[in-house]
Protein backbone atom coordinates (compact mmCIF):
# COMPACT_ATOMS: atom_id res chain seq x y z
CA UNK A 1 0.00 0.00 0.00
CA UNK A 2 1.09 3.31 -0.54
CA UNK A 3 2.08 5.77 2.19
CA UNK A 4 0.37 9.38 1.89
CA UNK A 5 1.69 12.25 3.37
CA UNK A 6 -0.87 14.51 5.04
CA UNK A 7 0.98 17.67 4.36
CA UNK A 8 0.68 17.27 0.60
CA UNK A 9 -1.77 17.69 -2.51
CA UNK A 10 -2.41 14.13 -2.26
CA UNK A 11 -2.67 13.80 1.27
CA UNK A 12 -5.37 16.42 1.47
CA UNK A 13 -7.19 14.79 -1.79
CA UNK A 14 -7.53 11.45 0.54
CA UNK A 15 -8.02 13.02 3.90
CA UNK A 16 -11.10 15.15 2.27
CA UNK A 17 -12.55 11.81 1.00
CA UNK A 18 -12.44 10.29 4.20
CA UNK A 19 -13.90 13.56 5.77
CA UNK A 20 -16.67 13.52 3.47
CA UNK A 21 -17.70 9.70 3.81
CA UNK A 22 -18.39 10.06 7.57
CA UNK A 23 -20.61 13.47 6.84
CA UNK A 24 -22.59 10.96 4.65
CA UNK A 25 -22.04 7.98 6.41
CA UNK A 26 -23.25 8.04 9.98
CA UNK A 27 -22.58 5.02 12.16
CA UNK A 28 -22.15 2.91 8.85
CA UNK A 29 -25.46 2.81 7.77
CA UNK A 30 -24.82 3.01 4.13
CA UNK A 31 -22.50 1.49 1.40
CA UNK A 32 -20.26 4.27 -0.16
CA UNK A 33 -17.70 5.48 -2.01
CA UNK A 34 -15.85 9.16 -2.27
CA UNK A 35 -13.53 9.91 -5.21
CA UNK A 36 -12.00 13.78 -5.08
CA UNK A 37 -9.77 15.25 -7.79
CA UNK A 38 -7.64 18.09 -7.08
CA UNK A 39 -7.53 20.19 -10.45
CA UNK A 40 -6.27 23.35 -9.10
CA UNK A 41 -8.63 25.89 -9.04
CA UNK A 42 -11.28 23.00 -7.88
CA UNK A 43 -12.38 19.53 -6.65
CA UNK A 44 -14.46 17.21 -8.54
CA UNK A 45 -15.91 15.30 -5.49
CA UNK A 46 -17.21 12.08 -7.33
CA UNK A 47 -18.96 9.26 -5.49
CA UNK A 48 -21.96 6.79 -4.96
CA UNK A 49 -23.47 6.02 -2.22
CA UNK A 50 -26.80 3.91 -0.47
CA UNK A 51 -27.88 6.90 0.91
CA UNK A 52 -30.83 8.72 -0.15
CA UNK A 53 -30.88 12.06 1.25
CA UNK A 54 -28.52 14.34 0.08
CA UNK A 55 -25.91 16.33 1.76
CA UNK A 56 -24.99 19.92 1.48
CA UNK A 57 -21.54 19.28 0.63
CA UNK A 58 -20.99 23.35 0.91
CA UNK A 59 -21.56 23.17 4.57
CA UNK A 60 -19.22 19.91 4.71
CA UNK A 61 -16.11 21.47 3.03
CA UNK A 62 -16.80 24.64 5.08
CA UNK A 63 -16.71 21.97 8.32
CA UNK A 64 -13.42 20.34 6.63
CA UNK A 65 -11.60 23.96 5.97
CA UNK A 66 -12.13 25.11 9.80
CA UNK A 67 -10.59 21.78 10.84
CA UNK A 68 -7.76 21.78 9.04
CA UNK A 69 -7.28 25.22 8.79
CA UNK A 70 -3.90 24.90 8.83
CA UNK A 71 -3.10 22.58 6.31
CA UNK A 72 -5.26 24.11 3.75
CA UNK A 73 -2.57 27.36 4.92
CA UNK A 74 0.24 25.68 4.31
CA UNK A 75 -0.95 23.65 1.11
CA UNK A 76 -1.72 27.47 -0.24
CA UNK A 77 -5.22 26.71 -0.69
CA UNK A 78 -7.94 29.86 0.70
CA UNK A 79 -10.69 28.34 -0.73
CA UNK A 80 -12.94 24.92 -1.19
CA UNK A 81 -13.99 25.11 -4.77
CA UNK A 82 -16.13 21.96 -5.07
CA UNK A 83 -18.28 20.28 -7.99
CA UNK A 84 -20.46 18.19 -6.38
CA UNK A 85 -21.02 14.83 -8.75
CA UNK A 86 -21.90 12.23 -6.03
CA UNK A 87 -25.20 9.92 -7.12
CA UNK A 88 -27.15 9.52 -4.14
CA UNK A 89 -29.60 6.39 -3.54
CA UNK A 90 -27.67 3.64 -5.59
CA UNK A 91 -27.14 -0.11 -4.47
CA UNK A 92 -23.25 -0.41 -4.78
CA UNK A 93 -21.91 -4.17 -6.10
CA UNK A 94 -19.74 -4.96 -3.50
CA UNK A 95 -16.61 -6.93 -4.51
CA UNK A 96 -16.28 -10.44 -2.78
CA UNK A 97 -12.37 -10.70 -2.59
CA UNK A 98 -9.48 -8.37 -2.98
CA UNK A 99 -5.57 -8.98 -3.08
CA UNK A 100 -2.61 -7.51 -1.14
CA UNK A 101 0.53 -6.96 -0.35
CA UNK A 102 1.62 -6.87 3.74
CA UNK A 103 4.86 -6.82 5.28
CA UNK A 104 6.61 -7.73 8.18
CA UNK A 105 6.51 -4.68 9.62
CA UNK A 106 4.73 -2.76 12.77
CA UNK A 107 2.33 -2.12 10.13
CA UNK A 108 2.03 -4.33 7.64
CA UNK A 109 0.45 -2.56 5.11
CA UNK A 110 3.76 -0.93 4.64
CA UNK A 111 7.20 -2.41 4.16
CA UNK A 112 10.50 -1.44 6.02
CA UNK A 113 11.98 0.82 3.11
CA UNK A 114 8.42 2.60 3.06
CA UNK A 115 8.82 2.84 6.67
CA UNK A 116 12.19 4.63 7.36
CA UNK A 117 11.86 6.92 4.38
CA UNK A 118 8.93 8.63 6.12
CA UNK A 119 11.19 9.34 8.61
CA UNK A 120 13.61 11.46 6.30
CA UNK A 121 12.71 15.09 5.28
CA UNK A 122 11.51 14.94 1.67
CA UNK A 123 8.50 16.89 -0.08
CA UNK A 124 7.07 13.30 -0.99
CA UNK A 125 3.61 12.71 -2.19
CA UNK A 126 3.65 9.05 -1.40
CA UNK A 127 6.25 6.38 -0.79
CA UNK A 128 5.85 2.94 -2.21
CA UNK A 129 8.02 0.45 -2.06
CA UNK A 130 10.08 0.72 -5.02
CA UNK A 131 9.92 4.70 -5.49
CA UNK A 132 9.07 8.48 -4.35
CA UNK A 133 6.60 10.45 -5.28
CA UNK A 134 8.13 14.30 -5.19
CA UNK A 135 6.10 17.08 -6.36
CA UNK A 136 7.88 20.19 -8.26
CA UNK A 137 9.21 22.29 -5.11
CA UNK A 138 11.84 19.67 -4.76
CA UNK A 139 15.01 21.20 -6.19
CA UNK A 140 17.42 18.21 -5.43
CA UNK A 141 17.42 14.72 -5.95
CA UNK A 142 20.97 13.38 -5.24
CA UNK A 143 20.47 10.02 -3.59
CA UNK A 144 16.86 9.38 -3.99
CA UNK A 145 16.74 6.28 -5.82
CA UNK A 146 13.49 5.81 -7.81
CA UNK A 147 10.95 8.84 -7.72
CA UNK A 148 8.59 10.47 -10.20
CA UNK A 149 7.23 13.90 -10.38
CA UNK A 150 3.32 13.78 -8.90
CA UNK A 151 0.81 14.91 -11.92
CA UNK A 152 -1.06 18.21 -12.21
CA UNK A 153 -4.52 16.90 -11.03
CA UNK A 154 -4.36 14.43 -8.33
CA UNK A 155 -7.00 11.58 -7.06
CA UNK A 156 -8.15 10.43 -3.75
CA UNK A 157 -7.43 6.42 -3.80
CA UNK A 158 -8.21 3.54 -2.09
CA UNK A 159 -9.01 2.84 0.98
CA UNK A 160 -9.62 6.53 1.54
CA UNK A 161 -13.22 7.08 0.69
CA UNK A 162 -14.31 3.55 1.00
CA UNK A 163 -16.97 2.89 3.79
CA UNK A 164 -16.61 -0.37 5.82
CA UNK A 165 -18.25 -2.73 3.28
CA UNK A 166 -16.77 -1.57 0.08
CA UNK A 167 -13.33 -2.92 0.58
CA UNK A 168 -11.71 -1.48 3.64
CA UNK A 169 -13.25 -4.67 5.62
CA UNK A 170 -11.51 -6.84 3.34
CA UNK A 171 -8.20 -4.73 3.78
CA UNK A 172 -8.22 -4.42 7.48
CA UNK A 173 -9.22 -7.99 8.16
CA UNK A 174 -6.26 -9.25 5.46
CA UNK A 175 -4.13 -7.22 7.47
CA UNK A 176 -5.56 -8.65 10.48
CA UNK A 177 -4.89 -12.05 9.27
CA UNK A 178 -1.21 -11.12 7.82
CA UNK A 179 -0.15 -9.59 11.45
CA UNK A 180 -0.61 -13.26 12.93
CA UNK A 181 1.09 -14.93 10.01
CA UNK A 182 4.11 -13.30 9.97
CA UNK A 183 4.95 -15.09 13.68
CA UNK A 184 4.78 -18.28 12.33
CA UNK A 185 5.89 -17.54 8.53
CA UNK A 186 9.32 -16.44 8.49
CA UNK A 187 9.23 -14.67 6.00
CA UNK A 188 9.33 -10.67 4.92
CA UNK A 189 6.69 -10.37 2.89
CA UNK A 190 3.42 -11.88 2.02
CA UNK A 191 0.94 -11.22 -0.79
CA UNK A 192 -3.09 -12.58 0.21
CA UNK A 193 -6.54 -12.70 -1.32
CA UNK A 194 -8.69 -12.49 1.14
CA UNK A 195 -12.38 -13.91 -0.25
CA UNK A 196 -15.40 -14.84 1.03
CA UNK A 197 -16.49 -16.56 -2.17
CA UNK A 198 -16.33 -20.92 -1.67
CA UNK A 199 -14.56 -23.58 -3.60
CA UNK A 200 -15.90 -26.41 -4.63
CA UNK A 201 -14.89 -28.29 -0.88
CA UNK A 202 -17.24 -25.36 0.61
CA UNK A 203 -14.00 -23.48 1.75
CA UNK A 204 -13.13 -19.96 1.59
CA UNK A 205 -11.40 -19.27 -2.28
CA UNK A 206 -8.48 -17.45 -0.17
CA UNK A 207 -4.42 -17.82 -1.70
CA UNK A 208 -1.08 -16.74 -0.21
CA UNK A 209 2.45 -16.11 -1.88
CA UNK A 210 4.99 -16.03 0.16
CA UNK A 211 8.90 -16.84 0.71
CA UNK A 212 7.93 -18.78 3.37
CA UNK A 213 9.66 -22.43 4.30
CA UNK A 214 5.98 -23.68 4.78
CA UNK A 215 4.07 -25.00 1.85
CA UNK A 216 1.02 -22.99 0.61
CA UNK A 217 -1.58 -25.36 1.03
CA UNK A 218 -0.14 -25.85 4.67
CA UNK A 219 -0.59 -22.00 5.02
CA UNK A 220 -4.20 -21.55 3.58
CA UNK A 221 -5.18 -25.05 5.83
CA UNK A 222 -4.49 -23.19 8.79
CA UNK A 223 -6.02 -19.57 8.05
CA UNK A 224 -8.90 -21.73 7.25
CA UNK A 225 -8.57 -23.08 10.72
CA UNK A 226 -7.90 -20.35 12.52
CA UNK A 227 -9.97 -17.16 11.15
CA UNK A 228 -13.98 -17.49 10.61
CA UNK A 229 -13.86 -14.37 8.00
CA UNK A 230 -17.14 -13.57 9.67
CA UNK A 231 -16.34 -9.63 8.47
CA UNK A 232 -19.39 -8.91 10.25
CA UNK A 233 -18.29 -10.02 13.47
CA UNK A 234 -14.47 -8.16 12.88
CA UNK A 235 -16.49 -5.27 12.37
CA UNK A 236 -17.19 -5.10 16.03
CA UNK A 237 -13.06 -5.54 16.48
CA UNK A 238 -12.71 -1.78 15.03
CA UNK A 239 -15.74 -0.37 16.66
CA UNK A 240 -15.47 3.38 17.22
CA UNK A 241 -12.16 3.28 15.02
CA UNK A 242 -12.03 6.73 12.86
CA UNK A 243 -11.07 6.06 9.28
CA UNK A 244 -9.67 9.61 9.10
CA UNK A 245 -6.70 7.77 11.22
CA UNK A 246 -5.58 6.07 8.19
CA UNK A 247 -4.55 9.01 6.73
CA UNK A 248 -3.81 11.36 9.87
CA UNK A 249 -1.90 8.59 11.77
CA UNK A 250 -1.00 5.74 9.57
CA UNK A 251 1.87 4.40 11.41
CA UNK A 252 0.18 4.53 14.95
CA UNK A 253 -1.38 1.28 16.57
CA UNK A 254 -4.43 0.26 14.90
CA UNK A 255 -7.44 -2.22 16.70
CA UNK A 256 -7.05 -4.66 13.92
CA UNK A 257 -3.50 -5.08 14.95
CA UNK A 258 -3.62 -8.18 17.70
CA UNK A 259 -2.28 -11.41 17.54
CA UNK A 260 -5.28 -12.54 19.82
CA UNK A 261 -5.50 -16.27 17.65
CA UNK A 262 -1.71 -16.82 18.07
CA UNK A 263 -2.38 -19.22 20.69
CA UNK A 264 -4.59 -21.28 18.07
CA UNK A 265 -2.10 -20.94 15.70
CA UNK A 266 -0.22 -24.63 15.23
CA UNK A 267 1.79 -25.51 11.82
CA UNK A 268 2.82 -29.24 11.57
Amino acid sequence: MNFINLKSNRGLVNLLADFILLEINENEKYDTIIEVSDFGRFFVVNGMTSKKDVINLSEVTVKFKKEYEDLMTLLGYEELNVIDLIIYGNELSKKNEFWFTYYDTERPVYSRKTIDLTSTNLKYQKINNNSIELDFSENTTEGLGVFTYSPLNITSEFPYGHSFNMGRNFYYYSEYICNHLFTMLMCDEINFKCSINKDLNDDYNIDIISNSIYKKEKIKSLILDVFDFNLGKFKNKISGYNYIEDITKPLEKKPWLVKDEIKNMLMF
